[in-house]
């Protein structure tokens, strides 16, 4: 069978968003502002672990592009968009599936070997503010030569 051809084609840095509620001591243990986005550094690592945990945490796919492509595919018919980025094969992965299938969109995730994990973006939430800390790890990783691979290129 061959492979389907979408209308719209995106591609970037896939990130599982993890979004829980936050309080200032969750804030200060991380030394993070309330409104900020920042990129992860050693200091923050223990975070996505610890917020997993939590009770009412949500997993929405995310990343500037796949954000732009699940909103287009909520415009558009039905297998419209295809998103294309790269991961690991881990748990935020399967997370990351998950989330962007709820939304309808199809996605291609590149595999990339190693112990980078699957882009994360804690996204604590704390009234109307929200702290931002990503952590891009196997999301930039996407090659040209990912993209020009058989598969990829036939969508």
């Amino acid at each position: 069978m061959a492979t389907p051809a979408y209308p719209l084609f995106c591609m970037g840095n896939p990130l599982l968003d993890i979004q829980v509620k936050a309080n200032e001591e969750l804030l200060a243990k991380y030394n993070l502002k309330s409104n900020d986005a920042i990129l992860a550094d050693a200091s923050h690592m223990s975070l996505y672990e610890e917020i997993i945990q939590h009770k009412e945490v949500v997993y929405v796919a995310g990343g500037a592009s796949q954000n732009t492509a699940r909103g287009a595919q909520r415009c558009l018919p039905a297998k419209s968009v295809v998103y294309v980025g790269a991961t690991a094969d881990d748990y935020f992965r399967s997370q990351l599936i998950s989330a962007a299938t709820a939304d309808g969109l199809t996605t291609e995730y590149v595999d990339i070997p190693g112990d980078l994990p699957t882009g994360t973006c804690a996204a604590l939430i704390s009234g109307h503010d929200r702290s931002l800390v990503t952590k891009l790890s196997a999301a930039e990783k996407l090659t040209v030569e990912h993209i020009k691979a058989e598969k990829t290129w036939n969508l």
